[in-house]
């Protein structure tokens, strides 16, 4: 699998009527004041919308799941650029950007799919709107020179965990899954074409057993999609849920693929006996590596040419091992769980509770529901029925986003309003005010997806997948922890494929020790990287403080670590704009 990588350059004033012209370059942009251009490399995979623009990237048909080369005579090719968006939405799915010329106002309008497999990132000239799939490829236009801001680079460390339309470079936004956006015209233009509030829970009661059966169908449907698109791969399993499923998936859809898993050197992170029953039980290979610290760079940026400093760097030891067995398999491509928490609605509070009986009253179910949520949270009765009475009289307010501030800087920037990259914080929920904590936990995913775009090692998560997304925030959140387990649904769809022992697993081990390691390994250089650096300099972080929690006994303190060290990412990925 190659990055879906290119370049669009709109003019301001176009000298002539709007229109789109291809151009397979080295992606290193000339900007004509004249007319649009797209520079694309030549393997990328381009749609012909008439003669209106292109789509870009991967696009499958919802009926058939098989990827379409060309739209079907049925598409609204010579309508608005707002009715192919929405036929898109309702007879397709993938990871695409569609970049269309209005026929009406003669604007370029681009719609980015609803998943956020192909993130779009857009900044301009004096005379020029630019937008790509790489902030680094904006870099290469005329007239472009990306720098830092410290002020959203402040924002972003204080809500790490929310993406937001607004990047840590000078001028550079992202586009909002699901948005269709006028780049040119007197007004930026934005309709939002695919709704949270159009797939929520409906009146009638579905059945837990059809549940089920339907999440199992769409996972079949999608792995198997990109499975057949991909050829052979390996799944990143862990023995837990998520992985597991997609390996079922795989299974079913008679996709070839194997298993790979990554260990620490010591028992806290060693998951391989569960990934060697589960490839056993499938028929299928298992690879394993071990985390290897001698990999990983400290002044180094795993999020070097990203637009924000979203990765970890213990990722760059785990994707070494992930790639080598991958290798080792003849794999092209390694897909992973990640976002599969979110999507199966692990809730750890009374959400579940509070929905059932809003929408059932007190009864059978509600009560069966109240135990599930004791047992998945590890409550007694008390404490449960008081987090149920405080949820009862909160109705569907929306908590804010939780900010994090320590070990930064006090200043405005923490203040700032958010605008979330995904607009859906309001989503309409009606007696289902659980759903909005089950959206914000989706949010929460969208840093640590790996889409069509991901330069480097090619890693792709296919729970991600629109249909995916849409089955799931259609389920009560109820049903998610039927019996007291978290993500029963996901458990259930593959119960008949799966090894019972991976079935019923609700903890996994992590990479904890490693991660430990080493930062004691690197602790001195990285307390002079955070004292000497950028972030001291422009105000990001609180010197006093960073160099106080270099000195405590944090050797017990995890969390701690976890924000030394994503700090640390934040001081090497500034530097890398700088050089």
């Amino acid at each position: 699998m190659k990055p879906v990588r290119f370049v669009l350059s709109v003019p301001k004033n176009p000298a002539i009527g709007m229109r789109i012209e291809l151009e397979c370059t080295d992606l290193s942009l000339h900007p004509n004041a004249g007319t649009a251009i797209l520079n694309s490399e030549e393997y990328l995979p381009l749609i012909k919308v008439g003669e209106r623009g292109f789509i870009v990237g991967i696009l499958f048909s919802r009926q058939s799941a098989k990827q379409l080369l060309s739209l079907p005579d049925e598409a609204p090719v010579d309508g608005g650029t707002e009715a192919v968006a929405s036929w898109l939405v309702r007879e397709c799915w993938g990871g695409f950007v569609a970049i269309l010329v209005s026929p009406d106002t003669l604007t370029i309008d681009v719609f980015v799919d609803p998943s956020g497999l192909c993130p779009v990132y857009r900044t301009e000239t004096a005379t020029h709107i630019l937008i790509s799939t790489h902030p680094a490829l904006l870099a290469k236009a005329d007239d472009i020179s990306l720098s830092v801001s410290w002020s959203a680079l402040h924002t972003f460390l204080a809500r790490p965990s929310l993406r937001q339309r607004a990047t840590c470079l000078n001028g550079v936004t992202e586009l909002s899954p699901g948005e269709l956006v006028s780049l040119t015209g007197p007004q930026a233009k934005i309709r939002q074409i695919w709704k949270a509030e159009n797939f929520m829970p409906s009146r009638r009661n579905i059945l837990f057993d059809e549940a089920a059966d339907q999440l199992a169908y769409e996972a079949r449907k999608i792995c198997g999609a990109w499975g057949k698109l991909f050829g052979r791969t390996v799944v990143a399993a862990s023995g837990g849920v998520d992985s597991s499923l997609i390996c079922g998936a795989l299974a079913a859809a008679g996709t070839s693929f194997g298993c790979v898993t990554v260990a620490t050197s010591d028992p806290s992170g060693d998951e391989r006996r569960f990934v060697h029953l589960l490839a056993e039980h499938l028929g299928v290979e298992a690879f394993s590596g071990i985390y290897d610290l001698s990999l990983i760079d400290p002044v180094r940026a795993v999020s070097s040419g990203l637009a924000r400093p979203s990765r970890k760097a213990f990722q760059t030891a785990l994707e070494a091992a992930l790639f080598e067995a991958a290798s080792q398999a003849g794999a092209r491509v390694v897909m992973d769980g990640n976002g599969g928490d979110n999507l199966f609605c692990y809730l750890h509070s009374a959400a579940p509770v509070v929905d059932r009986l809003r929408c059932e009253g007190f009864g059978r179910g509600a009560i069966s529901t109240f135990r599930d949520m004791c047992q998945v949270t590890g409550c007694d009765i008390p404490t449960m029925t008081r987090a149920v009475g405080r949820r009862w009289v909160r109705r569907n307010q929306t908590a804010p986003w939780s900010v994090d501030l320590r070990l930064l800087a006090r200043r405005i920037g923490d203040r700032q309003a958010i605008e979330p990259l995904a607009p859906w914080l309001s989503t309409p929920v009606g007696r289902h005010g659980g759903k909005r904590d089950h959206i914000a936990l989706i949010m929460r995913a969208q840093f640590h997806l790996h889409g069509l775009a991901a330069s480097g090692l090619p890693r792709f998560s296919p729970l991600a997948s629109q249909p995916l997304l849409e089955f799931c925030l259609g389920i009560p959140t109820w049903l998610w922890c039927r019996g007291g387990t978290n993500r029963a649904l996901a458990r259930a769809a593959f119960a008949a494929a799966l090894p019972e022992e991976i079935v019923k697993r609700t903890s996994k081990a992590g990479p904890d020790s490693f991660i430990h390691q080493y930062f004691n390994t690197h602790r001195k250089l990285l307390r002079e990287q955070l004292l000497d650096g950028l972030l001291a300099q422009h105000d990001v972080i609180d010197r006093n403080a960073v160099n106080e929690a270099f000195q405590s006994g944090i050797r017990s303190d995890s969390e701690l670590v976890l924000r030394l060290l994503d700090l640390a990412e934040a001081e090497n990925w500034a530097k890398s704009w700088q050089e």
